[in-house]
């Protein structure tokens, strides 16, 4: 499956990625300064894109990649519920790809999907992330304090969701549309 952007394109992570994966999830710089790092064998990430909801995030022209976002159920007795999560090689930052791709993920799933809700978590001191939540209509909902224990220390995290009716006021699109 492919989602075309304007700048790039999202494209079903598949075997083919294997390699690139392997080496993405165990670079640290790629992790980034509020993600956790934990470095993954080549079959722990084959696993991983067994699961689904994978998409590598490549440039629109040159299919070079950028990076992977991801959705997955938060819980699997709430089947309307999704969370997404996203990487950025360093440097492909900071150029609006994340934003485009986080826009597209969130189109495609609740156009396919019967789900009310879409969350995401960030560092409290990601700022670039929670740009790009807001950008996307997302509302940041609390604060999770000491959810997530990084480099020695607990961190706080601020939990962002989207709800089917703002995404379609958002996109100007009707409920019948659907």
């Amino acid at each position: 499956m492919e989602l075309l952007g304007d700048k790039i394109k999202l494209r079903t992570a598949d075997d083919s990625d294997l390699d690139i994966l392997y080496i993405w999830w165990n670079d640290r710089e790629l992790a980034g300064d509020f993600a956790g790092f934990f470095p993954k064998t080549k079959s722990e990430v084959k696993q991983f894109l067994r699961g689904g909801g994978n998409f590598i995030i490549e440039g629109r022209e040159d299919n070079r990649r950028i990076g992977l976002i991801s959705f997955y159920l938060v819980r699997s007795d709430y089947l309307n519920l999704y969370e997404i999560g996203y990487r950025i090689k360093p440097s492909e930052r900071r150029k609006g790809y994340t934003t485009e791709a986080v826009r597209l993920l969130v189109d495609h799933l609740f156009r396919t999907k019967a789900i009310e809700r879409i969350e995401s978590v960030t560092d409290t001191e990601n700022l670039p992330s929670q740009r790009v939540l807001a950008k996307n209509g997302f509302k940041r909902e609390g604060e999770l304090r000491k959810r997530f224990f990084l480099e020695g220390k607990y961190r706080d995290e601020y939990i962002y969701s989207l709800l089917r009716e703002e995404w379609q006021k958002g996109r100007n699109i009707s409920a019948e549309a659907q």
